[in-house]
């Protein structure tokens, strides 16, 4: 598929190319900004619709997301920051120089800049460097039929739902339930009857090594 859009970009069918992108899986496309001089691959970006640019950032090397950084407009950087999962953007962020991710903090929401700053200072092999917010959070008050509804209603913005966790209202790790186990259950059960509470636990500056033996 990269192929193809070679082929259209070397015979500046751009239009062309523009109603092709919105077929091709973001994947593919990002392979062809292997192939591309830093020109085409900022033409390419910008012929992106809007719902699959950010997924075809998130693939691309340090060096094709700065080049794309430095061409583009702050407010197509902005969509594309807000599309972005929160660890995708975080790993992104560590790559970019200073001035840069002063800027995008700053545009950031409250909430969002205090997690930025939170997970920009963990050390480098630190669990909390790696772990994901893009989660199902429930509480243990829940019913199962709530907890499937919830999923549904939200699961569909979080990078993991096959694992849920239930969380108290300080955010303090209290059981996890898996999907699978969830669908299976009478839909009157309680979360906190059903979850599991015999887990590993970590907390988020731990060394990555340690806590994988």
């Amino acid at each position: 598929m990269d192929k193809k859009i070679l082929e259209l970009i070397e015979e500046k069918r751009f239009g062309f190319l523009r109603e092709e992108l919105k077929e091709i899986r973001p994947a593919d496309v990002a392979d062809a900004f292997d192939e591309l001089d830093e020109k085409n691959s900022i033409i390419l970006f910008r012929l992106l619709p809007k719902d699959s640019a950010a997924d075809v950032f998130s693939l691309l090397s340090t060096q094709q997301r700065k080049d794309i950084v430095n061409a583009i407009h702050e407010t197509q950087l902005n969509e594309i920051m807000d599309e972005l999962y929160f660890d995708d953007k975080i790993d992104f962020l560590e790559e970019m120089p200073a001035n840069f991710v002063k800027k995008i903090v700053s545009s950031s929401s409250e909430e969002e800049r205090r997690l930025i700053n939170q997970f920009l200072n963990y050390p480098e092999n630190s669990a909390g460097s790696l772990m994901t917010i893009e989660y199902i959070d429930l509480k243990k008050e829940m019913t199962v039929k709530y907890a499937l509804k919830h999923i549904k209603e939200t699961g569909v913005d979080k990078e993991t739902i096959y694992t849920c966790y239930v969380m108290d209202a300080k955010r303090k790790l209290e059981g996890i339930i898996s999907l699978r186990k969830l669908v299976l259950l009478d839909e009157e059960c309680i979360i906190g009857d059903v979850m599991d509470k015999d887990f590993i636990a970590t907390t988020t500056i731990d060394d990555q090594e340690e806590i994988a033996t």
